[in-house]
């Protein structure tokens, strides 16, 4: 069914309004991405395009497609409040100088490749052609087997990384206690305690031992 001008009109007006929004994301993160720690490995093109390929919606757009743009433009901004330095982190934390096998050599070669490594992983996953959910799948059976791998080792270091991966495998394995406290710590810090709240509340359901799981 053909468009009267006034539909023509109103969709116009909200594809510019979905191109200002992007033209301000896109400022604010090459401002973000402009200082001495940038929050962003993407260059400033790199932004631009994804932004663009964004909002440049195809022909005959959707309300769907309308609101998937927005929620992708949000997401950007939402990247811009990101710990960049998680990694850096969990790296220094596994290098502690506390360790009678402490090597500053060690921990600055970890520093540099490990960037590295998490772009070949992307780049592995990409040519995968898995979609989003799967590649996810993937990481978290590579984090199981390492979790089981690492608790072979004389000491487990303390990172919000090591107890994220012994998380995912069973309860028979042997788990450092700080882990309880690792995982909780980060739940928080990474959902706030409103959703904190909720998952303690799940936890706690009486029925929660006849489900075989929380899924």
């Amino acid at each position: 069914m053909a468009l009267t001008n006034n539909e023509k009109q109103i969709r116009h007006k909200k594809l510019e309004e979905l191109k200002k929004y992007g033209n301000q994301v896109l400022i604010q993160s090459i401002f973000m991405n402009s200082g001495y720690n940038p929050l962003s490995e993407k260059s400033k093109e790199e932004i631009r395009e994804e932004i663009e390929s964004i909002t440049n919606l195809r022909s005959g757009w959707t309300d769907e497609d309308y609101e998937a743009a927005l929620k992708k433009i949000k997401n950007i901004t939402m990247a811009s409040y990101d710990n960049p330095h998680l990694m850096n982190n969990d790296i220094h934390g596994s290098h502690s100088i506390q360790d009678g096998n402490y090597n500053m050599d060690e921990l600055r070669r970890a520093k540099y490749k490990a960037p590295e490594v998490v772009r070949n992983i992307k780049s592995i996953l990409k040519l995968s052609e898995l979609n989003k959910s799967d590649q996810i799948a993937v990481i978290a059976e590579v984090m199981r087997q390492l979790a089981k791998e690492i608790l072979n080792e004389k000491r487990v270091p303390k990172t919000f990384a090591n107890a994220t991966a012994l998380s995912l495998i069973g309860h028979q394995y042997e788990k450092p206690e700080w882990m309880w406290h690792a995982v909780a710590l980060n739940l928080f810090e990474q959902n706030g305690k409103d959703k904190t709240d909720i998952i303690a509340n799940v936890l706690l359901d009486p029925d929660i031992d006849n489900r075989g799981g929380l899924l």
